[in-house]
């Protein structure tokens, strides 16, 4: 998928240093909510290889002008009721140019176009207003927010949950 410089591709086993890399960077590890994975050469490969091999989700590198800036996934595409969950992360260095918000508008058109779901959800932890802005700029309403949903560098994090239906895209 390509809008203008901002291409996503299916993952692959070489991008597993870059994922690793860019997780432990500390401005992204903090808004992932999670210790990074993987964290040495043997779990990086074995890391790509079972995001290449599970069903259940399609995970996908974003470039911006032939570089490696991102990765996004759409996730829960086996279960019931065509409601999947989207995620994503962008290195620093390339924050604030639109990369976020070009892909996830390329995610939410393969999934209601390609994969017919109903429904895409997506959350950010407290403190990252530019997920909120992102996902926003791609359709995506508030639902609510989940207390203490994950426990991040000794502190209980809130969640806001936002999503987009079929019919939203749509209109």
């Amino acid at each position: 998928m390509e809008q203008g410089d901002v291409v996503l591709r299916p993952i692959e086993k070489e991008d597993a240093k870059f994922i690793a890399e860019t997780t432990s960077h500390g401005e992204v590890r903090a808004h992932l909510g999670r210790a990074p994975r993987p964290v040495n050469k043997s779990q990086e490969k074995e890391h790509i290889e079972n995001l290449s091999s599970d069903d259940d989700s399609v995970h996908f590198i974003i470039e911006y002008q032939g570089e490696k800036v991102g990765h996004i996934f759409l996730g829960e595409l086996e279960k019931d009721y065509g409601r999947s969950h989207v995620g994503y992360f962008i290195h620093p260095d390339y924050h604030g140019q639109g990369i976020g918000t070009k892909s996830l508008k390329m995610v939410v058109t393969y999934a209601f176009e390609t994969l017919n779901r109903h429904k895409i959800r997506g959350g950010f932890l407290e403190g990252n207003p530019a997920s909120r802005r992102v996902m926003e700029k791609a359709g995506f309403q508030e639902e609510g927010t989940e207390r203490h949903y994950k426990h991040v560098d000794g502190e209980w994090k809130n969640v806001t949950w936002m999503s987009i239906l079929e019919d939203e895209y749509y209109d």
